[in-house]
């Protein structure tokens, strides 16, 4: 039982990842879409041919004004084109995309790709996901992590109440009570877990709720009492 608040908390720590990363993936995949469509619809409405065209005289200038043409494998192009932002539809993304003209000499020839981009960092692809079901998740994670953290001092707290001097019988006695619901336990629970193989523990529990007892009395604020001769209770005593 005193495993289940982490084990909680990491479910909810990994449900939490799980989800943003899904949001972000999503977000990205849609974004890639928007700009694959918009360069569709470019090629459509200006010709291939034409955007071919242009690349190869751009390619040319280039390689002709900067390198040697016989020692340029290949090359990338990135042309800001105003007809292609238009086509984006996600309106935050029109400033930062373009067109990537990938080209690449082919004897007499070239041979030209374009492609969609933008310079987009994580934490733009980050803002424009969904990120309200992680978000949640983030919520419960905290506050399982709050009260694990609370327990756990209240527990501390409890534990610093026993005496210092238990033997190891009845510090694991003392643990049982503290776990109990409302402190109480049964002669018979306390038997069937600390002498599980004895047949009739009773007289071997007597002497082990005495000597707690006597071990409590003056060093800590609980008390063991008999309630009705079957069940002991672990109470804070009452102090005037």
């Amino acid at each position: 039982m005193r495993k289940l608040p982490l084990i909680v908390f990491l479910i909810l720590l990994v449900m939490t990842i799980t989800s943003s990363v899904n949001s972000y993936d999503r977000a990205k995949c849609v974004l890639d879409n928007d700009l694959n469509q918009a360069l569709s619809l470019t090629i459509k409405a200006k010709g291939y041919e034409r955007m071919k065209q242009d690349s190869i005289k751009a390619y040319r200038l280039l390689t002709s004004s900067t390198y040697p043409s016989s020692s340029v494998e290949s090359i990338m192009l990135t042309v800001e084109d105003p007809v292609f932002q238009q086509h984006v539809k996600t309106e935050a993304l029109r400033s930062k995309s373009y067109i990537a003209y990938h080209i690449t000499p082919d004897n007499n020839d070239f041979n030209v790709k374009m492609k969609g981009q933008a310079n987009c960092s994580v934490a733009f692809i980050w803002s424009m996901s969904d990120q309200r079901l992680s978000l949640l998740f983030c919520l419960g994670t905290i506050l399982s992590l709050f009260l694990s953290i609370k327990k756990r001092k209240v527990e501390a707290t409890d534990v610093s109440l026993m005496p210092l001097h238990l033997t190891p019988m009845q510090e694991q006695l003392m643990e049982m009570f503290m776990n109990a619901p409302n402190h109480r336990l049964t002669k018979q629970e306390i038997c069937d877990a600390l002498w599980p193989n004895k047949d009739n523990a009773s007289e071997t529990l007597y002497t082990t709720i005495r000597r707690l007892r006597n071990e409590l009395q003056g060093t800590s604020d609980w008390e063991i009492e008999s309630e009705r001769g079957k069940t002991y209770a672990l109470k804070r005593k009452h102090i005037l």
